[in-house]
């Protein structure tokens, strides 16, 4: 089994925003407004990623906040003809020179300047599986981008990420909002990051483990291995799915009575992996990160 549990590792958990855009590239605010708000609204990090150029973002951290720096690149073409858009964290200010003639060569030099890397919105993008498996220095991918859902219902990307499980990639997923302008695509997607304190070396750290999830409202309380199967604690929820390869898995449905709070999933002992999906009474979802067997 291939799984480092967050919930059962020290730190405390911090609300993070990892894809989000100012006036350096194409949003309606200022970096400091951007920090204003994200802050004001609960959350503990946030990631300015202006497109094709990293703006100095630490400056609007806090005590209780961390600004996080990188950007957003457009880089290569997808099978539909489409382009790739890579997200990098942890990137010096003034990174430059990248490459971006194919999206392997984009997160080659994010990964040689220090940064990680991930697949920006990829059902918005319109790629499939093929044009990302095998992507070296890919940490994973955005499972909701809050924005491309609220724009044009391509922001969920749950499906082209078990595309990529089933083929063997084990990439992460990440929550974002990508927002331009508050008010419209802010607060909707978010990344719950375990950490042990907050500064931005050890949320890269922390990301970089899968010591996180994702979630559009749903919190996970706890994921706990059992020597038989898997057990979770959430926010009261309609649904509580277990996803895994082909056709195992099993999906917990609240018919009549209270919303769920819990469920427990018996491994068959065919799974390839699992993740863990909650759906709360108004359609919002959680994911975990995967969970790799054999």
């Amino acid at each position: 089994m291939t799984f480092e549990n967050p919930f059962s590792a020290s730190g405390q958990w911090y609300k993070a925003n990892l894809h989000a855009h100012t006036t350096e590239s194409d949003g309606k605010l200022s970096p400091a407004q951007v920090a204003i708000h994200y802050r004001r609204q609960g959350y503990h990090i946030l990631a300015i990623t202006d497109h094709e150029r990293v703006t100095p973002a630490s400056e609007y951290g806090a005590h209780d906040f961390v600004c996080l720096e990188g950007l957003e690149i457009g880089s290569g073409s997808s099978e539909s003809g489409g382009s790739f858009h890579i997200v990098g964290l942890g990137l010096p200010v003034g990174f430059s020179g990248y490459p971006k003639d194919h999206p392997q060569a984009t997160l080659d030099a994010i990964a040689a300047a220090g940064g990680l890397g991930f697949v920006a919105h990829p059902y918005w993008s319109c790629l499939v599986a093929h044009d990302m498996v095998g992507l070296r220095n890919c940490l994973g991918i955005e499972v909701i981008n809050y924005g491309c859902e609220i724009e044009i219902a391509k922001g969920i990307s749950s499906i082209h990420w078990d595309d990529l499980l089933v083929r063997g990639e084990r990439y992460l997923a990440f929550g974002v909002d990508d927002g331009h302008r508050c008010g419209w695509d802010f607060y909707g997607g978010f990344t719950m990051v375990k950490a042990p304190e907050l500064t931005p070396e050890a949320i890269l750290t922390a990301l970089r483990r899968g010591h996180c999830y994702s979630s559009m409202g749903p919190i996970i309380h706890d994921l706990r291995l059992t020597d038989d199967g898997i057990e979770v604690e959430c926010t009261p929820a309609q649904m509580i799915n277990f996803v895994a390869d082909n056709q195992n898995g099993w999906c917990a449905l609240r018919e009549r009575g209270p919303l769920l709070t819990g469920a427990r999933y018996l491994r068959g002992g065919r799974e390839r992996y699992v993740r863990v999906e909650v759906v709360d009474a108004a359609g919002l979802r959680a994911w975990s990160q995967p969970i790799f067997f054999g």
